[in-house]
């Protein structure tokens, strides 16, 4: 749930001190590659990653495109490309050691939710990366998903070679420098940002993504808050010593891509002794909120939103600040919907839409969800499919963001840069049908969205492995 900086507007640095590839650099170096056929599928890649400077040989003249990366050189790349933050304390694995190259790589890594281990303990250093570890990893760090079409590539438990690698740099790469079409860049969407420590704040972030189909951003603090920062009853614990001084302002790890295209801002946070936590006070002044409505809401176990929301407005007084709402941590998906149902909030491209649009049922796993087909000659395609009868396709999982099957016929496709969040119903290569229950960034048709749903509650539906889905018209 987390929102970092797109790959295509980086630079990558990668000084990787272990001996099973290695990265090097300087753009007057001879750039042909003796094991790099110039007919080869991946010597584009190649070209691409070395042209920019993101990924060159083990050598001069040598590429290696069957090596492999380990799994801590991956996320030292990824932390290198976010400036290299300070980071404290330590990352809980049983086979890292303090004070080597990866060790605030592997901190960073974890704390950002990019990586999490083999589940017993274990980090894998040097173990190779995976071709399943890299889809996930690149695609929770940038936004943008492995092309289903780099050979070999199944997103499986696999090695990953480096030509895979390239090619998986391209991608994300070329998806950061598609341009804006006019139709994007008059749309106006919503942005749910929130910080939450213990989860309950993200609960509510979450039904608000999906009743208002926007986009969510993680308030994440550079510096961890711990079990012991967090104690109350210890008057010099860091969170008691940060809300007794106005002043402070925690740092905050990234930032919003692009805050400029979001009208409407909902922002939630945890009741700290009956204010918004100061991470908030520091989101607030990175941005110009001018224009902007701002929606508060907060989780809490017993104290109201109070003042809490009117005491932040003065960080962003340029903006329109409706009245907040405050939610328990277990509120449900139709609670938050019932709160939104009642605001007069600014009316989005997204929304407008939405009126006439045809209706579409899909039944999976004992479950029957219903989406809203889009207007455009795709959608209008699978709608007259769909009048012949119902249609039940198996469903495969891929990269562990989509369920994906063959509709047996070619539509019309209407490719576009799209962002993609849990229960949008997307065309892909004309004649297969994907359902997202993750994120992804890619030139893809949209056919719909399903209404109304949260991303775990759809994950948790759809399943880990295969599955059926019938799609009828309601």
């Amino acid at each position: 749930m987390r929102n970092f900086k797109r790959f295509g507007t980086v630079i990558l640095t990668l000084l990787l001190a272990s001996a099973l590839a290695v990265f090097a650099f300087g753009a007057d170096r001879d750039t042909d590659f003796s094991d790099v056929n110039a007919g080869a599928w991946y010597a584009e890649a190649v070209q691409y990653c070395e042209e920019r400077e993101l990924m060159s040989g083990v050598s001069s003249s040598r590429f290696a495109p069957e090596g492999t990366l380990t799994r801590a050189q991956l996320v030292t790349v990824l932390y290198r490309m976010e400036g290299s933050p300070a980071v404290t304390g330590n990352d809980n694995f049983s086979d890292t050691d303090e004070g080597k190259w990866y060790s605030p790589a592997v901190i960073w890594a974890a704390r950002q939710g990019l990586v999490s281990g083999y589940g017993n303990g274990l980090f894998g250093v040097d173990d190779p990366v995976t071709q399943e570890q890299l889809a996930l990893i690149f695609q929770r760090y940038t936004d943008a998903p492995v092309t289903k079409e780099i050979p070999g590539f199944s997103g499986t438990s696999a090695p990953a070679t480096r030509a895979q690698a390239a090619a998986v740099l391209m991608a994300c790469g070329q998806a950061g420098e598609q341009p804006e079409t006019p139709a994007q860049a008059e749309e106006s969407r919503v942005l749910v940002a929130y910080f939450s420590n213990t989860g309950n704040t993200e609960g509510i972030a979450e039904h608000l993504q999906a009743v208002l189909g926007a986009e969510l951003y993680c308030i994440t603090p550079e510096t961890a808050y711990t079990a012991a920062d967090l104690d109350y009853t210890n008057d010099s614990s860091r969170a008691n010593r940060e809300q007794a001084d106005t002043a402070v302002r925690p740092a905050i790890m990234g930032s919003v891509e692009d805050m400029e295209q979001y009208d409407v801002v909902f922002l939630g946070y945890p009741i700290w002794h009956g204010q918004a936590p100061r991470i908030i006070s520091t989101f607030l002044e990175s941005y110009n909120f001018s224009g902007k409505t701002i929606v508060p809401f907060c989780t809490s176990g017993s104290s109201s939103i109070g003042s809490s929301a009117e005491n932040l407005h003065s960080l962003a007084p340029n903006a329109d600040w409706l009245e907040g709402r405050r939610f328990s941590g277990g509120a449900s998906h139709e609670t938050v919907e019932d709160w939104v149902s009642e605001m007069n909030l600014p009316e989005t491209a997204e929304r407008q839409q939405e009126g006439g649009a045809a209706m579409l049922n899909i039944s999976v796993n004992g479950r029957t969800l219903t989406a809203s087909l889009a207007d455009n000659s795709s959608a209008r395609a699978f709608q007259e499919m769909l009048a012949e009868g119902p249609l039940t396709i198996t469903m495969s999982d891929y990269a562990s963001m989509e369920k994906v099957g063959a509709l047996g016929r070619n539509l019309p496709a209407n490719d576009e840069q799209i962002h993609t969040q849990a229960g949008d119903i997307i065309l892909y290569q004309g004649n297969q049908i994907t359902v997202y229950y993750g994120t992804n960034s890619w030139n893809l048709t949209r056919l719909g969205k399903i209404d109304g749903i949260a991303a775990q509650e759809l994950k948790d539906i759809l399943g880990g492995g295969d599955v059926e889905m019938t799609f009828s018209l309601a």
